[in-house]
Order: C-alpha cells, then sequence, then structure tokens
C-alpha cells in the first residue's frame, strides 16, 4: 500500500459520479455482503457469502504473479481507502491443484501492509485490515462499495452495503445483511459534490481550510499530549514469537524482553537479559485523525541522555551485558548511543507504533570485569544505589572504580532472577583498552508481528549457505568477510551485489540463534497493541524488532556470538502520552 494513495483515493472518490463504469476482461462477482466493520486507525473488515460459488480467477489472474488491490469507499462522501496486495509470497494457491479453490493473502499488519488477511474462495470472499494503514473517517454518509480487484485482467469481486445498518458514528461502521449490487461500476449521479473541511494538526497551532477533496478529522489527535515514552519490563517468563527450523518444528520460544543475537554456531546462552528501565521518549510532531508523525526528543527536553532520541547524545539504555559462559574471555559490555534521529508513526486510538531509531554499539571485549565475583560481569556494576537516585551507588571496575554512580537499571531480570551481570551505569564505563570499535544497528521497532525465513541468499551466490536472515560479502577461499563490511542481505537482497574475491554472500554460519541452530528457518517475533492511549494513562505494549548484526572484525567477539548474523527482540513494556518530555515515561 503506497502511503500517498490516501489523497489520491480522496480525489477519486468525490469525481465517482462522473467516473466510468469499473472496466474488466472477466466477467464481475456481485457478491451478497455479510457484514462490514470499519473503526478508522484500527480496523476494515467485510465478509461476503453467496449460495451459488463465485468464479475464482483463472490462470492470467493469478494473484501469486499478478497482485491484487482492494478499495473501500463511501459512496456518498470523500473516504476511500485502497490496499495493494503485491505478488508473492504473501499469497498462497489453495486446493489441488493450486488455485482450485481459490487464494489467501497475508500481510504483516504494518502500516505500508495493513490487511492481515484477504480470502478469495468459491462461497467466501472477505478481508481484515488493521492499525494505522486504515484510513477511513466515519461516519460514512451513504453505502459503503467494496471492490477487490485481482490481477492485470481486472477480475473484480463487488459488494455494497447497504443491508441493515447496526451502527454509523465517529467511532465506528457498523452494517449487515446486503444483497448484492447491481454492478461493480459506481452509481451515477447528478448532485453537487459537497465540501469537506480537513483539519491537520501540529501541536502548538490548529490550521484549518475548506476542499472538496478532504475529510473531517473528529476529535483532538492523541488527546493533545505532544510527548509518547516507552519504558521496558526487562526479561520475563512470558512468550512472544517462536523460532523453528526448516522441518517446521519449535526450535525455541521467544522470551519477552530477551535478546537473542548470532547465527546458528552461537556459543552465547541465549536469550541475553535486556536491563529493566530502558526507556526513551518520542515526539508527536504532527497528526492525521489519531495518527501521529514521530520525532525526536533532546536531552535538554528530557533532562536526562537516557531516555532522549536524537543523536547523536543519546544512550539506549544503560550499558547491555554480553556474558559468554562458554568462552568467558568473549564476554562484552556494549554501549549503545542513537545514530539517527527517532522516526516513525503512532496510532494513538489503538495504540499501534512503528519506529525506526538506529543506534551505535560500542563494543568492549572485557571478558569478566570483577573476576572475584560470583558468575560473569562484563560490564562494571554501580552498585548499592537505586535507579534515578544521583550518586546513590558506587561504581565497581572500570575506569571510575570506587567513584558514586547512578544506576541506570537493577539487577532483577525476571527468569533469571538476580543477574549478577546488572546493575550498570553510563558512570562506570569499562576500560577503554578492552574496546573494539562499533557496528550499526538497525533497530526498527512494531507493534505488529515480524517473522523472517532463512534462505539462500542470492546476490549474487551464497555458496554452501541455504538459510541466510543477514548477508555480508564473503571471500570463499579464505572465508574472510569484506572490510569495510559489505552487507547484501536482510530477509532479502539488499544493497549491490558482492564483487569477486568477496563474491558470496553470507553469514558466518547458517540459521540463527545457536548452538546447533544451522537448521534453523524462521524467525518471529509478536508485538502488541497498547490500545487507546489519549487517556494519558500507562498501557501495556510489546515492540518487536528482528535486525542485522555486521562481523565486528575482532576474531573472539565474532567467533563467540557467530556475528555476522541476525538478532530480534521484544520489548514488552509500557506506553504512555505525556504533555511534557521530562516527566515521561
Amino acid at each position: 500500500m503506497v502511503r500517498a494513495r490516501h489523497a489520491a483515493a480522496l480525489v477519486l472518490t468525490v469525481s465517482l459520479a462522473a467516473a466510468p463504469a469499473v472496466a474488466s476482461d472477466e466477467p464481475d462477482e456481485l457478491m451478497p455482503g455479510r457484514i462490514v466493520l470499519i473503526r478508522n486507525g484500527v480496523l476494515a473488515k467485510f465478509i461476503a457469502k453467496a449460495p451459488v460459488a463465485f468464479d475464482l480467477p483463472d490462470a492470467t489472474n493469478d494473484p501469486m504473479v499478478e497482485g491484487a488491490s482492494l478499495t473501500i469507499s463511501d459512496t456518498g462522501g470523500p473516504a476511500t481507502d485502497t490496499f495493494s496486495l503485491p505478488a508473492g509470497a504473501a499469497w498462497r494457491a489453495l486446493g489441488s491443484p493450486p488455485g482450485s479453490k481459490g487464494y489467501k493473502y497475508k500481510g504483516t499488519g504494518s502500516v505500508s501492509d495493513p490487511c492481515r488477511i484477504v480470502l478469495v474462495k468459491q462461497k467466501i470472499v472477505k478481508a481484515v485490515c488493521k492499525g494505522a494503514g486504515v484510513q477511513l473517517p466515519t461516519p460514512f454518509n451513504d453505502d459503503v462499495r467494496i471492490v477487490l480487484t485481482v490481477g492485470t485482467d481486472s477480475k473484480n469481486y463487488c459488494a455494497l452495503f447497504g443491508g441493515s445498518e447496526v451502527r454509523n458514528d465517529a467511532t465506528l461502521l457498523k452494517r449487515k445483511s446486503a444483497g448484492p449490487p447491481a454492478s461493480c461500476a459506481p452509481v451515477a449521479t447528478t448532485t453537487t459534490t459537497p465540501t469537506f473541511t480537513t483539519t491537520t494538526q501540529t501541536f502548538g497551532s490548529t490550521t484549518s481550510t475548506s476542499s472538496s477533496t478532504s475529510t473531517t478529522i473528529g476529535g483532538l489527535c492523541c488527546g493533545g499530549y505532544q510527548f509518547s515514552g516507552f519504558i521496558s519490563d526487562g526479561v520475563n517468563a512470558d512468550t512472544c514469537g517462536t523460532i523453528r527450523s526448516a522441518d517446521g518444528s519449535e526450535y525455541a520460544p521467544v522470551t519477552c524482553g530477551g535478546m537473542y543475537v548470532g547465527g546458528g554456531g552461537n556459543s552465547i546462552t541465549l536469550p541475553l537479559s535486556t536491563p529493566n528501565n530502558l526507556k526513551w521518549v518520542v515526539e508527536l510532531t504532527s497528526c492525521t485523525g489519531q495518527t501521529a508523525t514521530i520525532g525526536p526528543t533532546t536531552s535538554t527536553q528530557t533532562q536526562s541522555i537516557l531516555n532522549c532520541t536524537k543523536a547523536p547524545d543519546c544512550f539506549f539504555g544503560g550499558p547491555l551485558t554480553i556474558p559468554n559462559n562458554a568462552t568467558p574471555p568473549a564476554s562484552a559490555c556494549v554501549i549503545i548511543t542513537v545514530a539517527t534521529d527517532a522516526s516513525g508513526t503512532m496510532n494513538c486510538s489503538s495504540g499501534e507504533a512503528q519506529i525506526d531509531l538506529p543506534l551505535t554499539a560500542d563494543i568492549f571485549l572485557t571478558g569478566d570485569s570483577l573476576p572475584l565475583r560470583p558468575g560473569l560481569q562484563p560490564c562494571p556494576l554501580c552498585t548499592g544505589g537505586q535507579v534515578g537516585v544521583t550518586n546513590s551507588g558506587v561504581c565497581e571496575g572500570g575506569t571510575n572504580n570506587g567513584m558514586a554512580c547512578t544506576p541506570a537499571n537493577t539487577d532483577v531480570n525476571g527468569v533469571n532472577g538476580m543477574d549478577p551481570s546488572y546493575p550498570t551505569s553510563h558512570d562506570c564505563p569499562p576500560l577503554l583498552s578492552a574496546g573494539i570499535g562499533a557496528i550499526p544497528i538497525g533497530l526498527s521497532l512494531d507493534s505488529g508481528t515480524i517473522k523472517w525465513t532463512g534462505t539462500p541468499a542470492n546476490n549474487p551466490s551464497s555458496g554452501s549457505q541455504t538459510r541466510v536472515f543477514c548477508g555480508y560479502c564473503r571471500n570463499p577461499d579464505t572465508t574472510a568477510f569484506e572490510s569495510p563490511f559489505h552487507q547484501c542481505w536482510e530477509n532479502g537482497p539488499f544493497g549491490s551485489a558482492c564483487e569477486a574475491p568477496n563474491d558470496v554472500c553470507q553469514q558466518r554460519n547458517p540459521g540463527a540463534f545457536g548452538p546447533n541452530g544451522a537448521g534453523v528457518k524462521t524467525i518471529q517475533v509478536v508485538g502488541s497493541a497498547a490500545g487507546s492511549i489519549v487517556d494519558g494513562l500507562a498501557h501495556a505494549q510489546t515492540l518487536a524488532s528482528v535486525f542485522c548484526i555486521p562481523p565486528t572484525g575482532n576474531a573472539i567477539a565474532d567467533a563467540g556470538a557467530d556475528l555476522p548474523g541476525p538478532a530480534a527482540i521484544p520489548l514488552k513494556g509500557l506506553r504512555k502520552l505525556c504533555s511534557t518530555a521530562d516527566n515521561c515515561p
């Protein structure tokens, strides 16, 4: 779905009176409507059923090859939305032979691909689209027109709700039991096109204009709040996804708050514990409906370098520990900072969010910083203090050993109980001599489901590796990766093709999240929306991310974590809206 489609779609809708009939090389299917539900920014759903079988797309209209589109519109008003259902792996042919019983589309549920299910079978056609990608303000002025167009021969499946109206207000439209339309073409009318008012909200000012191609935005966007904060619970015993082998069996569950890193030969005990009290604040820079555009916050706004989101002066939580019990000298302390300003969108009605927050990870190959203490402590500790209370703790280890510090997190991490590698603090940095350099982390957080599949990385060749999630150009003779690294695969082709002598696109080892993970084929991490957050209260939300970690160039670190390779993390915590950045979250 092209994000710019909305303005064009609005223009199309108000000009329907003059539009010609829908062109088609295939007979149109005129469908009785069972039910339609529309909640702007949250849901668009319809079901059409008939006692007589619909004609299915033929071989020339195979959506796996040809793609499809779904348009939902108000026949008497400007609201319309067109969802692209592109050809490819999201489509599945049903029956034997394939396609004999219809087709099913399964989207990601993201802003750019909101239709999670579109089904075309002989006696049922339905769609379920969710989240901020649904832009259909209610109430509707007239009937709800549904047109599902499959293939380039324009096989159209059409419904028109009418029918029995259950509800049609600024919050929800619900209609059911509609008869089939007379045709797929819009109904001609000679009435004058009405004028609608649009309100575009930018915080601190509101402007209104009149236009015949715009729509009314009801209510104050995001409750009039200007900032939004998230605070993570750290790792806990809940499950937020699954890691599966090539045969479909579960290799391991994904623990909420756990961090998974590396390829199939990784020797680190997973999941790693993400520290609790990991938090950040973003600014809501503008709004359309209840969907806000996200921008960064400065440390001046938040009054802390631990929760701001503007590069390059903001930290992403406290120091992260990566203990390696199998090879203690390969244990690392990682200092993470914001590399690029936060961006993305947030729907305050549904609580869905998509946040891009690219990071830089400075790696210190410390081994055990405190060998006389039980367990591994890759980072210096800040003990005896209370999170957020200035200088309440004392540094143990590192360059500031014995000096006062403010803990950035506690040492209680759910399933791990008292984690000996925490609490950490930026007041207690590791020894500079342990630094091995910095790598970029393309963190992209989503309240939906993220799924990656390991496949051959043919950019131009993956050599002998059949399950690659994150490929980097490599010399097949020396097995060394190109330096500086050259990424060629990220759940699909990425960047330019590899060239000789570094002409294979590989991970260090295939698969994911070892040891013995060479057979891992799919990584699925499940987020969850917060629901309506316009009340300014804290609401539970899970943000999921799968991303790539490049080679560090250090043989010990790369061998221990099996890098380059994939990483996955679901952060479970609380989301809220705030009036100011300094008390959020």
